[in-house]
C-alpha cells in the first residue's frame, strides 16, 4: 500500500510543479470556457502515455506539447478558431504603458496563429528553441527561423526597426 500512496503523492506534487504553466497555455488556446477542461485532458494524456515519456529533466516542455495537441483537437472538434492572445499586457503602468500594451496585443492577434503560437511557446512559456521546436514537431533551427520571423512580422506591424538580436536568444 506504501508503494501506491507514494506514486499518489509524486503525482500530485508533479501536478502541482506543472499546473499553472499548463493552465496558462490553455487559457491563451483552448476554445472559451474550456481551459480547465484541456489542463485536465493535458495531464490524462501525460498518464496514459507515461511508458513513452523518457525523462529528460524537461517533463514541462513535454506537457505544453500535449496541451497543443489536446487544445487543437478541441478547436476542431468544436470547428472554433484559438482564442486570439488576451489585451491586457500592461503590467499596470501609466497610460502610455497600457497604449503599448493594447498595442502590442492588437499587433500579436493580427499575426497568424503559428506565428503567435511560436511566440507565445517561446516567451510566454519561456521554453528554449529546441523545446519549442519538439512542441511543434520540427529541428530547433526551424523553431529558431519561425521565432524570427515572428518577431521580425511583429516589429514591422508595430513600425520597430529591428535590433539584430534573432529570435535565438
Amino acid at each position: 500500500m506504501g508503494d501506491r500512496s507514494e506514486r499518489i503523492g509524486e503525482a500530485e506534487r508533479f501536478v502541482g510543479e506543472h499546473y499553472a504553466d499548463v493552465m496558462r497555455y490553455c487559457v491563451r488556446h483552448a476554445p472559451a470556457g474550456l481551459a480547465e477542461d484541456a489542463v485536465q485532458e493535458t495531464f490524462l494524456r501525460f498518464v496514459r502515455a507515461r511508458s513513452r515519456y523518457r525523462e529528460q529533466g524537461r517533463a514541462r516542455a513535454y506537457l505544453i506539447t500535449i496541451a497543443r495537441n489536446v487544445c487543437t483537437d478541441m478547436v476542431r472538434d468544436r470547428a472554433m478558431s484559438w482564442a486570439d492572445l488576451p489585451e491586457g499586457l500592461a503590467d499596470g503602468g501609466g497610460p502610455e504603458d497600457a497604449d503599448a500594451g493594447r498595442d502590442l496585443a492588437a499587433a500579436l492577434a493580427r499575426l497568424p496563429r503559428a506565428q503567435r503560437e511560436v511566440l507565445e511557446l517561446r516567451y510566454g512559456q519561456e521554453l528554449t528553441m529546441g523545446e519549442v521546436g519538439r512542441a511543434l514537431g520540427m529541428s530547433r533551427f526551424a523553431a529558431a527561423r519561425a521565432v524570427t520571423a515572428a518577431l521580425e512580422a511583429l516589429r514591422a506591424d508595430l513600425g520597430v526597426r529591428g535590433t539584430g538580436q534573432g529570435g535565438s536568444r
